[in-house]
């Protein structure tokens, strides 16, 4: 996914993302997806909001987190290629932290 230009402290370069938007939203006639950066760099101060994926999981080479705090709606043409999937347990806990992230 390119997320070039960037401004203040967004996310940028080519990065894998999480889609977190329903498969009918995904496919459908906006042609938005709306995702959830991961990085590979651990920071402390986030680790109660952000989720660990340990590789294989999600098709990461090394351990990634997922930035919940960096929720995003991206034009389906930003995506570069599906590297896989995370599982029913990981998935859990990003949609429980965007929950708290977002007051729902």
């Amino acid at each position: 996914m390119r997320l070039d230009p960037i401004e203040g402290r967004e996310q940028g370069r080519q990065r894998p993302a999480l889609i977190v938007s329903h498969d009918t939203f995904n496919h459908g006639p906006a042609e938005i997806v709306v995702v959830v950066h991961l990085t590979t760099r651990h920071r402390p101060e986030f680790e109660q909001f952000r989720v660990a994926v340990r590789p294989p999981e999600g098709g990461v080479s090394e351990v990634s987190y997922v930035m919940p705090d960096q929720i995003r709606a991206i034009s389906n043409a930003r995506l570069a290629r599906c590297i896989g999937r995370v599982g029913p347990t990981t998935l859990a806990q990003v949609e429980d932290r965007v929950r708290i992230l977002l007051d729902l």
